[in-house]
């Protein structure tokens, strides 16, 4: 059947929800939301302790170990330096590589 209004299937219909049909929508929405709602309680529960555990763990035993001196600046090694000529820099090479370029 053809219509001569050109916004016919532009139209929609609006139907009457009976009282009955919008509890049940509004019970299922109430029970998915507790349910999800236990889930995620539930899940905190059970989380939460483990973290807070490994949390105190790792505060305790893991980590970087501390120095008595870390809090004071940063740490100087002494040594002796000395300046190697350019002949001394190319027999220390040679003394450090052998054939196969491999470090001794």
């Amino acid at each position: 059947m053809s219509s001569t209004d050109p916004f016919d299937r532009m139209r929609f219909t609006v139907r009457r929800v009976s009282w009955w049909q919008v509890a049940i929508v509004i019970a299922v929405a109430l029970a998915v939301g507790t349910a999800l709602a236990l889930v995620a309680a539930s899940v905190f529960l059970v989380v939460f302790p483990v973290v807070v555990i490994a949390g105190l763990a790792y505060r305790l035993f893991g980590g970087r170990k501390r120095t008595p001196g870390a809090g004071e600046g940063p740490t100087v090694i002494e040594a002796e330096y000395r300046v190697l000529s350019p002949e001394e820099a190319a027999r220390a090479d040679e003394e450090r590589w052998d054939s196969d370029r491999r470090l001794r």
